[in-house]
């Protein structure tokens, strides 16, 4: 367990230990306070139902905090995750599917080839070295906004638009992969589970609407990059990046929303 659920247990028993002073301090009107008279104190609040409602929903905050950490113990797809992380609004909004990230993986396999491997190898030593500089207060945020992490994204970027130099042909492929539900699932960048289909079962909502939101979520920021990612950008490529993703994002431009 990291950090956060000690210190709701902390917050948790100082707000009870708070409860006991101010008892206490009632209690006692200002006079020294017998050991009996505080133990039929402590008696009281075991029993007083004032804590109903903190009891509860100290619990289901602490609950939260189990299920979240499990949660990230399971996403080790940080390249995955740093490519998904633009689109997470759009998964909130549900204006995309969720079931898609599957999808999304495999299309980063197939448009990067080998170079996903590397990618996704630079960015497990970035979080690596994030977990051992912060320890418990690493956050996925802190890796997003990491510089190395930045770069990463913009090469696969950079690749990506570069895949759709046949503009028409690769849409249709790639509304064609989105569309598709696979028989397994990843859960690592490297492991798959078998999922099995209900026969009724429709493709995934993919279209040319959800094409355009899917890659302006991703691309647009790159056009509007703050002054020190530009430099950064421009120094990493030698080039702007309209320079290396114009042709790609002519083409989204013309897209049908």
């Amino acid at each position: 367990m990291g950090a956060r659920g000690p210190r709701h247990l902390r917050k948790t028993t100082n707000v009870v230990l708070d409860a006991l002073v101010q008892a206490v301090e009632q209690a006692g009107n200002g006079h020294p306070l017998s050991m009996k008279l505080l133990e039929t104190i402590v008696a009281g609040l075991k029993v007083s139902t004032g804590f109903d409602d903190f009891y509860h929903r100290s619990y289901r905050e602490m609950m939260e905090i189990v299920e979240s950490e499990k949660r990230e113990q399971r996403r080790t797809n940080a390249f995955g995750r740093l490519v998904v992380h633009p689109l997470s609004q759009l998964f909130q909004d549900e204006l995309l599917d969720r079931d898609l990230v599957t999808n999304i993986f495999s299309f980063l396999h197939l448009a990067l080839g080998d170079a996903a491997e590397d990618y996704s190898a630079r960015c497990n030593d970035i979080v690596a070295a994030l977990k051992e500089d912060l320890g418990d207060e690493f956050t996925w945020d802190a890796f997003y906004e990491d510089a190395r992490a930045k770069l990463v994204l913009w090469h696969a970027l950079v690749q990506i638009s570069a895949s759709f130099k046949r503009y028409e042909l690769r849409k249709d492929w790639f509304i064609k992969l989105m569309q598709y539900r696979p028989a397994t699932v990843s859960v690592a960048s490297n492991a798959f589970v078998t999922r099995d289909h209900d026969p009724g079962e429709e493709p995934l909502v993919f279209g040319e609407r959800e094409f355009c939101i899917f890659f302006h979520a991703l691309f647009d920021p790159l056009t509007e990059l703050p002054l020190g990612d530009d430099d950064a950008f421009r120094k990493e490529f030698g080039a702007d990046p309209h320079h290396l993703i114009g042709d790609f994002l002519v083409n989204l431009s013309r897209c049908l929303v």
